[in-house]
């Protein structure tokens, strides 16, 4: 079973590859090195409080949500519906908030679509 320093650094790592981001980029992103971001995915080093502030917000979350994640049980498998889940969700929370909104409206059509076929005017 994974230590919690070391499901932090999968966490951040499965974030930043989420997002697209070198290691380098992320480091610049919240004042540390690439090679400082890659110890923290290797779980060789801990990632201070401030650090996980930083990194929670570049991934749009909070510190608390991340170490809650961390600590859950891990819940990935590796089937092709939950990689394509999580690229979906990768791709939705990459969009800006009016943009989430018309996907989430469309999201409801296709729904309703499906259940009830389409409207006959």
């Amino acid at each position: 079973m994974p230590t919690l320093n070391e499901r932090i650094g999968e966490i951040i790592k499965q974030k930043r590859q989420r997002d697209r981001l070198t290691q380098a980029d992320l480091g610049a992103r919240i004042g540390v090195s690439g090679s400082y971001i890659g110890s923290l995915e290797a779980a060789s080093t801990s990632a201070r409080l401030s650090e996980l502030e930083g990194l929670a917000a570049v991934f749009r979350t909070t510190a608390f949500e991340m170490i809650t994640e961390a600590a859950q049980p891990d819940p990935r498998t590796f089937s092709t519906a939950n990689r394509e889940r999580n690229a979906f969700l990768g791709l939705y929370d990459a969009l800006a908030p009016e943009f989430q909104k018309q996907a989430r409206q469309f999201l409801l059509f296709l729904r309703e679509q499906q259940t009830h076929g389409p409207r006959e005017d």
